[in-house]
């Protein structure tokens, strides 16, 4: 069995006015075995789904609070078969900030991990927003970027020790890794 945390992250200073009326703007990756992983748009087919340090997302973030949200019985290639799947679906060309973003993709894993859901107020405001659409910018909050394949040509992310049933490297300080289908078994 492995701890399984929320991690949320502020994605804007007003957080601090919003957060105690129940809404702010955050970003939640999901943290189990020594990794956090999270989804992130970007233009491309693939998947938007990327692993890195605990409590170290990529970009503009500022990391507000852990959540201990339950133990999984899965095992850490289990929750990286796990991980690999979600990602097929949570591709980062179908990144949506109202309906399929970053917290819609923690929730998803906390539930799957834990059986219990993520907390309402990570992803409210997109709850409420999506029914008065009209009113917000689509430019008011960019969606976070995973890295890109040009980074990892120009060396950006990091290589360590990979498991052997599953490409997930382990990531570097302020760095992280698209997560990348399991390589086949020789025998």
């Amino acid at each position: 069995m492995a701890p399984v945390y929320l991690n949320v992250y502020d994605l804007t200073q007003h957080n601090q006015l919003t957060y105690f009326c129940g809404v702010g703007i955050f970003h939640a990756g999901v943290e189990v075995y020594n990794t956090e992983y999270a989804y992130g748009g970007h233009e491309f087919d693939y998947t938007g789904v990327f692993a890195t340090n605990p409590r170290d997302a990529p970009g503009l973030v500022v990391f507000r609070e852990s959540i201990y949200m339950g133990e999984t019985d899965l095992s850490q290639e289990e929750v990286q078969q796990l991980i690999y799947k979600m990602g097929q679906e949570f591709k980062g060309n179908r990144y949506h900030l109202l309906q399929r973003n970053c917290n819609h993709f923690a929730s998803n894993v906390v539930y799957q991990l834990t059986g219990r859901p993520a907390p309402s107020w990570i992803n409210r405001l997109a709850s409420i927003a999506v029914m008065l659409h009209c009113l917000l910018p689509p430019s008011w909050v960019p969606p976070l970027q995973t890295p890109s394949i040009s980074d990892s040509k120009r060396g950006l992310l990091s290589a360590g020790p990979r498991s052997d049933a599953y490409e997930v490297d382990r990531v570097q300080p302020h760095s992280s890794t698209i997560v990348q289908p399991p390589r086949p078994t020789l025998h």
